[in-house]
């Protein structure tokens, strides 16, 4: 469940971006909008990747030492 909020909040995030770039700026909108869905993507997947290896950890690995 935690999850699901974490990527609703990175979505609303570049939503919210796209929404309000034509009141911020007025040249080059387009540009801009894709940087902000661009931002908000990467934030999301380093966001998603570190809960996801937090969520599931590897495990530790063991050493095979054969003794000649």
């Amino acid at each position: 469940m935690d999850f699901l909020f974490g990527t609703m909040f990175f979505a609303a995030t570049g939503a919210l971006g796209v929404f309000f770039t034509p009141f911020l700026t007025r040249d080059l909108v387009g540009l801009v909008r894709i940087l902000c869905v661009t931002a908000a993507f990467c934030c999301w997947l380093s966001w998603a990747l570190i809960y996801l290896s937090q969520v599931h950890p590897l495990l530790i690995p063991t050493r095979n030492i054969k003794k000649e």
